[in-house]
């Protein structure tokens, strides 16, 4: 089976198990500090991944880690991918539940990318014209690219809207060229 079929899976179980009202946020959040660990230490991943290492020693370093750091649900979680032996898949598993969950709640993942760091009035704005724009919530990563002379790219799920000085000189270019 396919990581990407056994992520889903999973990510799919666990969001139907997921708590409702305030603790959804609490579980989310947990998941990502979680996420945010693995990332930050490649030993951990490592850790995850190795199939010589026992199921009892990774139960116990998954509670020595996490069992005061996030809520029991979170911890669950965790504890029930390794008894599994899914731990390995641990990164795809928790990216696919975020994935999911804003499929669920009809929110757009977003990125901007602009030559210079956008003011709270810029992003707010801008905020409010992708969410009219899409006609759905969205979530929004901003970005400083040094790379970009000026403008913005807008990245909304498959969308992408080049507004940067670069593209723009582009397609003048390109239209200077077809019309000479």
């Amino acid at each position: 089976m396919s990581i990407a079929r056994i992520a889903h899976r999973f990510a799919t179980a666990i969001l139907d198990s997921m708590p409702e009202g305030p603790d959804r946020e609490v579980f989310l959040n947990d998941l990502a500090d979680v996420r945010s660990s693995v990332l930050g230490s490649r030993e951990l991943l490592l850790f995850f991944q190795s199939p010589v290492i026992s199921e009892k020693l990774k139960m116990g370093t998954v509670d020595a880690l996490f069992a005061d750091r996030v809520q029991s649900p979170a911890l669950a979680v965790i504890r029930f991918l390794v008894e599994k032996g899914r731990e390995e898949y641990i990164m795809e598993i928790i990216d696919t539940v975020f994935t999911l969950h804003r499929d669920r709640e009809g929110i757009l993942s977003t990125s901007i990318h602009s030559a210079v760091d956008l003011g709270e009035d810029q992003r707010s704005a801008l905020h409010d014209k992708l969410e009219q724009l899409s006609g759905k919530r969205i979530e929004v990563q901003y970005d400083v690219d040094a790379a970009l002379l000026g403008g913005l790219i807008v990245r909304m799920d498959d969308m992408v809207y080049d507004g940067s000085v670069r593209h723009t000189l582009q397609r003048l270019r390109d239209h200077l060229v077809r019309g000479a």
